[in-house]
């Protein structure tokens, strides 16, 4: 199964957040997404985190800057970590590889946004929920509904 990362980093005060205008895997090619990748083998979630964090922005955080407040599975597929921090490094990012990346007011998101990011935005921006273990997120198998 693949594990991957995706990580927001908003500003300080929480108006804006660094986000990459993708182009791989083909189902995301020119939509808008958190930062992250693969967690490679014998690497801790945060660590790939930060890892990723820096090869997509250029920005150098640390593991206590993250916080894990969900992680999504799909069995048979992949798990995703999903991380936040705040920081006014967000204002530092900048595009390293081919995938451009943005710092955009969260007031103003684009359209073209991957669509469960209309509420996993929110999510980590809920100053009232507890994220001392991350929200699971589990894809409930279609037989299992129709049981």
């Amino acid at each position: 199964m693949k594990k991957y990362v995706t990580g927001f980093l908003f500003s300080q005060d929480a108006s804006q957040v660094v986000l990459i205008e993708k182009i791989n895997p083909q189902w995301q090619h020119g939509l808008f997404n958190g930062v992250g990748g693969k967690i490679e083998a014998n690497e801790r979630s945060v660590d790939a985190m930060v890892r990723e964090f820096t090869e997509e922005t250029g920005v150098i955080t640390n593991t206590v800057d993250w916080t894990c407040y969900a992680k999504i599975h799909r069995p048979n597929f992949y798990d995703v970590d999903m991380y936040f921090a705040f920081s006014d490094l967000a204002f530092s990012a900048r595009t390293i590889e081919q995938e451009q990346v943005h710092i955009i007011k969260l007031s103003e998101l684009p359209a073209n946004i991957i669509p469960n990011l209309h509420w996993l935005i929110p999510l980590a921006l809920d100053k009232q929920a507890n994220f001392t273990t991350p929200v699971l997120i589990k894809e409930i198998a279609e037989e299992r509904i129709k049981a």
